[in-house]
Order: structure tokens, then sequence, then C-alpha cells
């Protein structure tokens, strides 16, 4: 069982939400790839600010020049990564910590930005903790508002690319990697069909079955897409939560899983979406398929 805690931190006008949880002792081994150990997984709010849906004890900052700094093991390690980002937000550049994507393990430490006309999306990775560093183009066709990246297994990652059409409106776009993000393919799929709001977490239990989460809405929350067949066909899934929140606003964050096990965090909140008043933990035991309500962690400075 994991064990959460909620803390709010404040990094370069960022607000950051770490669920602090237990990390889990063995790898993540469905799909084509060798096992790999579990990773912070970055991705956004219900107010647009980056947020830590899943913490492993692997974070990163920038220095006072935008040097992306990534420490291990709890700070432990710390390397600089051969990548120079601004901080904050800015949809226009490409190059802000806040509209990259972050996927932080120690096999594998992933970074996609860019998505700019000038600056194409890009991932930067390394295999061996800062060591070496390559960096692989994924598209010049997408001009990605926010990104979102993960793995499965040291071979098998996605990202989706979000790009913000305005009042609300969002369409993403879904890429795979099948060579420990070499190349980059993308998946053709319904989703902005489907539902194409403003995307506040994304992942996959498989390379089949996949999650997209959304900012609360009021007339389906928590707001969340699912996939069986790798991306290419979405649904809406009805999530059920006991009694007791329905004063809240809903907004699912990144799901992370450990084989079958899942965990799906919903941040609430209540008199406008900076207002987070705590995480609800929703688990899983059959990758996704099904999901229950485990724990309430509340803000401890809501």
């Amino acid at each position: 069982m994991w064990k959460g805690l909620l803390l709010k931190t404040h990094w370069i006008a960022a607000v950051v939400l770490m669920a602090l949880a237990g990390i889990w002792g063995s790898g993540i081994s469905e799909g084509s790839g060798s096992k790999i150990k579990p990773g912070t997984v970055y991705t956004r709010n219900s107010a647009g600010e980056q947020v830590i849906a899943y913490n492993a004890g692997h974070l990163y900052t920038l220095d006072k020049d935008g040097h992306v700094m990534i420490s291990y093991n709890n700070g432990k390690t710390k390397v600089k990564a051969p990548l120079t980002l601004n901080p904050g937000y800015d949809e226009e550049s490409g190059m802000t910590a806040d509209g990259s994507g972050f996927f932080i393990s120690t096999d594998k430490t992933a970074i996609v930005y860019g998505g700019s006309r000038a600056i194409p999306v890009q991932v930067l990775i390394t295999n061996d903790q800062g060591k070496t560093w390559n960096t692989y183009p994924v598209t010049k066709e997408v001009t990605g508002t926010t990104k979102n990246i993960g793995f499965i297994n040291k071979n098998d990652g996605w990202m989706i690319l979000s790009s913000f059409k305005g009042m609300g409106s969002e369409d993403h776009y879904l890429y795979k990697t099948r060579d420990g993000g070499k190349t980059w393919n993308e998946v053709k799929g319904n989703a902005n069909e489907v539902y194409a709001r403003v995307l506040t977490g994304a992942g996959f239990a498989n390379d089949k079955i996949g999650f997209m989460g959304f900012r609360y809405e009021t007339d389906f929350q928590p707001a969340v897409c699912w996939t069986q067949d790798g991306g290419k066909s979405w649904t809406k899934l009805h999530l059920k939560l006991p009694g007791g929140f329905e004063e809240y606003s809903l907004t699912p964050l990144s799901p992370v899983f450990d084989g079958a096990r899942g965990q799906f965090p919903v941040q609430l909140s209540k008199d406008g979406a900076s207002n987070v008043v705590g995480t609800i933990y929703l688990t899983s035991s059959n990758y996704g398929k099904t999901w229950k309500y485990q724990k309430l962690v509340r803000n401890l400075n809501p």
C-alpha cells in the first residue's frame, strides 16, 4: 500500500504539490522492455501550475542561470543536465520549465521540451543518472503548449503533447517509443473528438491501457478518458466516488503503475482552482480497468 502525504512547496513561482508516496521495490515490467525503477512524475494541476503526481525521491530544479539540475535518491546524487530552461511558463517559447515534461528515474530520465515555431519538440534522455545524455527529435508538426512523458519499462515510453486552443479547449497528441526514446511515432486516435479540454495528467499501465485526466468541469468530474488499444480509441471513464465530495471540484493528476497495481491521485479544490484542499487516492489491482477509493489526504497548508 502506498503511503501518501501532500505538501505545498514553492519553487521559482511554481507551486509544486508533492505526493510523498512510498517507492515501489519492484520495477515496472509490462511491455517489451526490461523493468524500470519508479520515476518521479511531473504534471499540472487545475490552476495550470506544475506539480508532482508521484515522488520517487528524484527531483529537478533550475540553477540561477536556468540549467536543469537533477537530484537522485533524495539529493544523494546531483547532476547538471545539458539543458537550459526559463522559469515559469511561456506558451510561445517552448523552453520553459513549466511547459516541459519530466520523468526522473535512476534507470531513465527523460525531459521533453520545445514545440515552438523555432524549436521542434525533442527529448533529452540519460540512462546512467547523468553520466551521458542524448537528444532525440520527436516532431516538427506539433507546437506543444505543455508536455507529459513517462516510461513503462526501459524501452517502451509515451508522451502527450498538448496544444491549447483557448476558452478551455486543448488538443492532445500521443507519441510512443519502443526503443528507449530514440525514435517516436504518433498514435492516431480519437482523443480530441471524445474530450478536448485542459490536460492535467496522463499515464499508461502497459502498452495498451492508458489514461488522460483533465481540469475539473461541472458536467463531468473527475474528468478521465482511457484507452484499451494503445491510444487509437478513447472513451470517457466514469469513476465512482463515495459520498461527501460533491462540494469540491475534482481534478485528476497522472496515474502511476507498478505492473497491475495503480494509484490515481485526484485533487480537491474549492472556491477557485488554486485553492487545493486535499487529494483523493484511488487504487487499482487490474491495470486500471477498475478503481476504488483508498483515502483522502488533506493539505497541511490549504
